[in-house]
């Protein structure tokens, strides 16, 4: 009778271990992936400073700013 209720916690244990890790393999996979691709829009060529798609520094504060205005204590 005993080695039947430590068998499901057994399995139960294993199934644990299997699903931990599928997902750090998947996690890693990712990670992995999205540095390749990081990687191939740079070699692209992609707009870097002073492009006309990136954001004046004076734009930046004022879109944090009124983020963050919400915030404040009344």
């Amino acid at each position: 009778m005993q080695a039947e209720t430590t068998s499901p916690m057994q399995n139960r244990r294993a199934f644990l271990k299997r699903v931990a890790l599928g997902l750090a393999a998947a996690g890693a996979s990712a990670l992995t992936l999205g540095a390749a691709t990081q990687q191939e829009g740079k070699a692209n060529g992609l707009p870097g400073p002073g492009s006309i798609f990136e954001p004046r520094p004076r734009d930046l504060r004022r879109h944090w700013w009124e983020r963050l205005s919400r915030f404040r204590l009344r």
